[in-house]
């Protein structure tokens, strides 16, 4: 996992605002298998803390496959900055 200058300016900025939690990629089970979520949340028990460009992200175990290739990123959609998996192929059925 990587992160860009952007998606790295931008998680420092919300996890600045909040305290003690950290970035977080969980699994959610679908129909075609484990759907990779995000949250900003405190680090669970079962979750792996990988530290990238300085910052410490978490990521449960299920999904952490999912996430090997992908590039944390930000980007501006109709006014509002938002996070982007740059590489992260979603499953489809």
């Amino acid at each position: 996992m990587k992160i860009s200058p952007e998606g790295k300016q931008f998680v420092e900025q919300v996890l600045a605002q909040a305290e003690g939690a950290t970035l977080r990629f969980y699994g959610v089970a679908g129909c075609c298998g484990m759907n990779l979520s995000a949250e900003i949340a405190q680090i669970k028990e079962e979750d792996t803390v990988e530290t990238v460009e300085g910052i410490e992200i978490v990521v449960d175990p299920q999904i952490a496959q999912q996430l090997t290739d992908v590039t944390i990123h930000a980007e501006e959609e109709n006014g509002q900055l938002g996070l982007v998996l740059l590489g992260y192929e979603q499953s489809s059925c």
